[in-house]
């Protein structure tokens, strides 16, 4: 684990905080080297709030200070107070939202399979309220998106795009994932309900799907001594690690603790061997030791496995809200990819650049919703979409 003054080397003096709070939660390092750095350093407050905003952790932040009694900035600490009554109002909404999809489903003979999100929290974490999400994300299986999605419509949700029936085939072969706004609540609460069939996109390449997974669904206590049906942690860490490392390498600090919760709750249930093996699989090992590497430089947890590459990782690059602006998006997209690349072979790296440039050339879910016009002419929009690109027209 790296000392405070190697940190301070790379990250800023809020980074460092945020760092040496995680460490506190997960008993690597004393609180009172926290309480030492306050005491030395200066700290820019209004940046540290928009750190932890940023990579969603207030809650996360605002319960550590709170339970060890930090003393922090007194307008930030009000401000995370009420952060935490949000997190905590969205989360019990997204439970009982969960609980009824899931159960809908199987009256339908439909199992869905949830992971990330309030799943994780009520799971791994020490209590709910520690890990902000704005959605629920579940993976079905493909041949039931429309039977699932007709559900939905039907219960008063909002897709995100209006796909047609006959084009959810090209949908199911390029795409991942369809988004869905819930109803709102007496309280106006909402969130989105992603149905995924798969975990990666294909520019990434292949990786196990809802078959594989489904085959390792166990029983287990949530921290509220409920009993629940999930993933084993495992294959959980298998399906939060697609998005986490692979999809979006340690992106924002909030998922290398959702990373570490996992190892850190159920370290003896953990099969090492096995995630080693899917990730060398697909070509993604460099993926995973730059997780491990960072879980044992950065927090202070080490995993039973022998002789990992130091792969470097790469901690605190969101740096923007998420967005629905096009050129943000696709400025972020980029750092996604450099992140991924940082970590390939030279030619691994000119393949996933060429399959990147080609991406923006498949219609997307938002340039399926402006038409409603037979399926045979889903190609005729890629002439279109250069035709913009060239111009300059959205």
């Amino acid at each position: 684990m790296l000392n405070i003054e190697t940190l301070k080397c790379t990250y800023t003096n809020e980074q460092v905080l945020v760092i040496l709070l995680t460490r506190a939660y997960f008993g690597t390092q004393g609180i009172e080297a926290t309480r030492d750095f306050l005491d030395k350093e200066v700290i820019d407050w209004n940046s540290f709030y928009k750190l932890i905003s940023l990579n969603n952790i207030r809650g996360f932040i605002y319960d550590i200070i709170t339970v060890s009694q930090i003393t922090i900035n007194p307008q930030i600490y009000d401000t995370l107070k009420k952060d935490a009554m949000g997190i905590t109002l969205l989360g019990s909404y997204q439970a009982g939202l969960l609980s009824h999809l899931k159960n809908n489903f199987e009256k339908s003979g439909i199992t869905a399979i949830s992971y990330k999100g309030h799943t994780l929290a009520a799971r791994y974490y020490k209590a709910p309220l520690l890990r902000e999400s704005s959605d629920l994300d579940l993976l079905i299986p493909k041949d039931k998106l429309s039977q699932i999605s007709k559900y939905l419509l039907e219960n008063g949700y909002e897709s995100k795009y209006n796909i047609s029936a006959h084009q959810l085939r090209f949908v199911l072969r390029f795409h991942r994932e369809l988004s869905f706004k819930s109803p709102k609540d007496r309280m106006g609460i909402t969130c989105s309900v992603e149905l995924q069939w798969k975990l990666i996109e294909r520019y990434l390449g292949p990786f196990p799907r809802y078959d594989f997974f489904v085959q390792h669904l166990q029983r287990y206590t949530a921290v509220d001594g409920t009993s629940h049906t999930g993933l084993a942690p495992t294959y959980d860490f298998l399906c939060v690690a697609s998005h986490h490392l692979i999809r979006e390498p340690l992106l924002k600090f909030k998922y290398l603790i959702d990373l570490a919760c996992i190892v850190h709750a159920s370290s003896e249930q953990l099969n090492w061997e096995e995630i080693n093996l899917h990730f060398k699989s697909y070509n993604f090992s460099p993926l995973l030791w730059s997780g491990m590497h960072a879980f044992d430089e950065i927090i202070g947890l080490q995993v039973p496995v022998s002789n990992i590459p130091k792969v470097p990782y790469h901690l605190f690059t969101a740096t923007e809200m998420q967005t629905d602006n096009k050129a943000l998006y696709k400025k972020n997209f980029y750092k996604k990819i450099r992140l991924i690349n940082s970590m390939r072979s030279f030619q691994e790296r000119i393949k996933l650049t060429i399959k990147t440039r080609l991406l923006f050339l498949i219609p997307n879910l938002n340039d399926l919703s402006r038409t409603n016009a037979p399926a045979w002419t889903i190609p005729l929009i890629i002439p279109v979409k250069i035709f913009r690109f060239l111009t300059g027209k959205r």
